[in-house]
């Protein structure tokens, strides 16, 4: 009978905190990428972890004259099978960076919180403590997120010269990421005055423009001429603006000298069977590709 409350109280304990976390996050907007599939796959996946952290409270040794060093050891086991559930997850299913950090600050937590209630003497201080790490994990984890992976709010537009040879050219999606028209437009207008201030005399007009992700603000402008004919990775900025220009055989970066960031933006010639003029792949801090395409339009209204 000793075993079976051991078993069921730790199990309840990890099965409500991962529920809490996940349910909380994402009800306050909190949540990577706000995704409602994400939220029931923690909840799903908090089952199967609670009744393992159950079986690790039974094999937990009981309480001997070492009052100081069981705690410990039941918080690092708790906080090692978080970890270990998490990896195993992650390696046969596979995920976005962004939602193993999700697991890991769910079942880390649900963890270390079964195994502090299963050894405290005092249960009201190990419910306190576990509501202040639940809190504390619910706040920090998107901020420290976003500081590790270089999360930015960044604003992707496609351009290319109003001249004839460039009139057929469009893009799919047109806008993204943005609230109204009004904010659409004043993108455009920031990306036209960067190119002016970085000494572009040339009329412009926009394909494409979308806006991703969180934090300080980063502009990357993709000056595209012709159909794309070789595959090229432009690194996105590091909250600094970028123009890369498409030339015969490259892409001309300016400036020169810009702070960028390893994750870049993959342009693509197209296929044989597709009647595009190109694919770009637009990606994010938390491992999510936006893909689009050139197309050739019949006709093109000024903008």
């Amino acid at each position: 009978m000793r075993f079976l409350s051991r078993f069921g109280l730790a199990a309840l304990v990890s099965f409500l905190v991962s529920s809490l976390i996940s349910l909380a996050s994402y009800s306050l907007g909190l949540w990577l990428g706000r995704n409602s599939d994400n939220l029931l796959s923690i909840i799903y996946g908090s089952v199967p972890f609670a009744l393992v952290v159950g079986v690790a409270a039974i094999a937990l040794p009981r309480r001997k004259e070492d009052q100081l060093g069981r705690p410990i050891l039941a918080v690092l086991v708790g906080a090692a099978l978080g970890i270990l559930y998490t990896l195993i997850i992650a390696r046969f299913w596979l995920v976005i960076p962004a939602f193993v950090i999700l697991m890991l600050s769910c079942w880390v937590t649900s963890g270390i919180s079964a195994m502090a209630v299963l050894v405290s003497r005092k249960r009201l201080l190990a419910v306190i403590g576990i509501a202040i790490l639940c809190v504390a994990v619910i706040l920090l984890t998107e901020p420290i997120f976003n500081a590790f992976t270089h999360n930015q709010q960044m604003t992707v537009a496609l351009i290319t010269p109003f001249e004839v040879s460039t009139a057929g050219l469009g893009a799919n999606p047109e806008t993204l990421g943005f609230v109204n028209g009004d904010e659409i437009q004043a993108a455009k207008n920031e990306v036209l005055e960067r190119l002016r201030s970085l000494g572009y005399t040339e009329t412009f007009r926009v394909l494409s423009i979308t806006r991703r992700g969180k934090g300080s603000k980063s502009l990357a402008i993709l000056v595209v001429r012709t159909p794309l004919t070789k595959e090229a990775v432009l690194r996105v900025p590091d909250k600094s603006t970028v123009v890369y220009t498409q030339r015969a055989d490259n892409w001309e970066k300016k400036p020169a000298e810009v702070s960028l960031l390893r994750r870049g933006i993959t342009m693509e010639p197209p296929t044989s069977a597709d009647d595009s003029l190109g694919y770009f792949e637009i990606p994010d801090a938390q491992g999510v590709s936006l893909m689009g395409r050139i197309i050739a339009k019949v006709s093109v209204e000024p903008r």
